[in-house]
Formats: structure tokens, sequence, C-alpha cells
């Protein structure tokens, strides 16, 4: 429910939460977990490695937010909704090395072909990959079909090469 209109506080006590330093509702994610329109804009945690997050469908101005709690592994996914996708960049470095690498999707490539820019992977020991404790990723709704993603994840590779974050579910 919205905040009634005046500065009124009666309907969800936001205001005192933001005055708190409480701006953003938490969920940690410990089974996979579908987002409704009513969780955009909290902390997406997740706290158990190989669970999977499925976005709600985008609308402009929508931003989530996610946390990498544990290292992930294999099957820890972002998944953008049907008809949805990525675009943006994803920085990869190596927690090992002094190596890092980029994946740059555009928004003309994202939404040519939707389908093949729907997935968000994470897995902190592969080299082309990323999702160390305490990575994190923020996502941006543009349109009702893009999400725009800005990510700087850690690989316990030696060297990332082929970033392939974002890609076909």
């Amino acid at each position: 429910m919205a905040n009634p209109m005046y500065g009124q506080n009666k309907a969800d006590n936001r205001i005192d939460k933001l005055k708190a330093g409480k701006a953003f509702g938490v969920i940690e994610v410990n089974d996979d977990y579908t987002m409704s329109a009513d969780d955009v804009g909290k902390l997406m945690v997740i706290g158990t490695a190989a669970k999977t997050i499925t976005l709600p469908s985008a609308e402009a101005g929508m931003v989530v937010d996610v946390l990498c709690k544990v290292e992930t592994n294999a099957g820890s996914t972002i998944i953008a909704a049907s008809g949805d996708c990525f675009f943006g960049s994803v920085v990869v470095t190596s927690s090992t090395e002094d190596q890092a690498e980029v994946q740059l999707i555009t928004y003309a490539t994202a939404t040519g072909t939707v389908a093949s820019y729907d997935n968000f992977d994470l897995d902190h020991d592969s080299n082309n990959l990323g999702g160390h404790v305490g990575d994190a990723i923020r996502f941006r709704a543009i349109d009702d079909t893009a999400w725009q993603v800005n990510a700087v994840l850690t690989t316990d590779g030696t060297n990332p090469a082929s970033i392939a974050v974002i890609n076909a579910g």
C-alpha cells in the first residue's frame, strides 16, 4: 500500500523507516524465489548457493538489487520474466590473480533477440562467471522489456575469459 498524501504516515510507516535509515526491505533467498512487483526496491540477498530468482515483468523505473551473502555455485541464476532481457556491463575479476574481463551487451543486441539475453548466471569458481561473497548486482528496468545491469563480480578462477554471465536461459 502506498503512503497517503500530505506527509501522513498511517498506511505503511515507510517515512519512519526512511528516517531510521532503513530505506529498503530485505528478502533472503534460501529457496528459488519469484519476485512480485511488491518486492521491487527490496534487497534480494542470496543466502544459499544454487538458487534461482525470477524478476517480475519489467516496468520502466523498477530497481532490484541483489547481494551474494554466500559463494554462489553453478545453478545460481537470476531470470528475466518471459519476454524480458538483460543488457549492460558485467565486470568479472579474479580473486587469485590480477585479471579482469568485461561482458558488454548493448540494448539493441539484447532487445533484438530477448531469449538470448534472459539469464544472469552466477558461479564463484568459474572463469567465465562470478559470484563471490559480497558481490552486488543492480538491475534497472528502463522500459517494459529491458533490464539494464551493472555488476562487478569476483571469481576464484585464475583468468576470467569469455564472460557469459548474461546468456540464453
